[in-house]
């Protein structure tokens, strides 16, 4: 009975999880809160900010992304534990190319099953799985860990354009040297 309640717990996690990630960020009845940049704000996403003037915590981070043109605004709290992170948000960006979602989530129990298997996963292939699926998160989705493994970026924007890779690799590498 514990397994079968743990399977469904799993299973509604799972289904929340996919929900909050694949929202087409272009839809006009996105359930993405659209509050979290200024109104007519677009962001380029420079990159340029040197990580080492920041504080190594959630705060420091958000502030690192921000200060770095990749997000504005105070982002959508997101439920951060399904992945093993401590906490999360979302923030809905508009750039010159593109509208899309960026999550950034704090991971402080690095040593939890989950936690460690998004870390691995985000390193190893730019995305990750949800508990046991062999489905990654979206193939719109990169995601992107810092070097102590701490922060994760989901990067999500399911326009084609190419212009896009450009401003999409700069927050991976922003990320990354966090």
């Amino acid at each position: 009975m514990k397994k079968i309640t743990a399977i469904i717990i799993a299973a509604a996690m799972a289904a929340v999880m996919l929900c909050s990630c694949t929202v087409d960020a272009g839809s006009e009845n996105s359930a993405v809160s659209t509050e979290s940049t200024q109104a007519g704000e677009t962001l380029t996403g420079d990159g340029t900010k040197s990580p080492s003037g920041y504080d190594k915590s959630f705060d420091g981070f958000v502030q690192y992304m921000t200060d770095n043109g990749f997000v504005s605004g105070d982002g959508e709290e997101l439920t951060a534990s399904i992945i093993g992170a401590s906490q999360g948000k979302r923030f809905t960006v508009s750039s010159p190319v593109s509208k899309h979602t960026i999550e950034l989530y704090e991971i402080k129990d690095q040593t939890s099953a989950e936690a460690q298997r998004v870390i691995n996963d985000a390193r190893n292939d730019g995305s990750f799985h949800l508990f046991d699926s062999t489905e990654t998160v979206t193939e719109n989705t990169i995601a992107a860990v810092s070097e102590d493994g701490s922060f994760l970026m989901l990067y999500t924007d399911a326009s084609d354009k190419s212009e896009t890779d450009e401003q999409k690799q700069k927050a991976v590498e922003a990320v990354e040297n966090f």
